[in-house]
């Protein structure tokens, strides 16, 4: 009978053991290596983890430009979730139109942006709680758009602006 104890609590603490390594935060245990105030925009969790370690910083803004051609109607969801998180920490986020000559389709370009956004926002309303989002709750982000060659305005990059204190 001893060793049947002694087995069941062997299996136990082993079953404990593997059920701790199994924990469901691994974006602890991977550090995202130092801050930095520009950052490229991959569709990954590795992006998250970059722009989440650089907003917990002291830096006062945070520049993501992207490898591909992003139009304002179409941002990439993962950047809708750190939208979403600057409007929930009190935060605005505000589209710049291009500096160069404003064409008649630019009004409704910059509508759709702002409608992608809000759909965003209605979507993603418990983002805020998620850790990772947080540390944007101390940003405006401002989404600056350029002009292409053939007149189409498409994302340059998306600029975190720490807030005023």
């Amino acid at each position: 009978m001893k060793k049947s104890k002694i087995g069941h609590l062997s299996v136990t603490l082993a079953l404990a053991l593997l059920l701790l390594a199994c924990e469901s935060s691994p974006t602890q245990l991977v550090s995202a290596g130092p801050p930095k105030a520009e950052l490229q925009f991959v569709d990954l969790q590795g992006f998250d983890r970059d722009l989440t370690t650089s907003l917990s910083t002291p830096l006062p803004r945070v520049n993501v430009a992207f490898y591909d051609r992003v139009v304002p109607s179409a941002l990439p969801e993962r950047l809708q979730h750190w939208m979403k998180a600057v409007e929930a920490g009190g935060g605005s986020v505000k589209v710049v139109s291009p500096k160069s000559d404003v064409t008649a389709k630019s009004p409704f370009l910059l509508i759709s942006a702002i409608s992608s956004i809000w759909s965003a926002s209605k979507l993603f309303k418990d983002l805020s709680t998620q850790a990772q989002f947080k540390a944007a709750s101390a940003f405006n982000a401002e989404i600056i758009l350029k002009r292409e060659d053939n007149g189409d305005a498409i994302v340059d990059q998306v600029v975190f602006i720490q807030k005023p204190k």
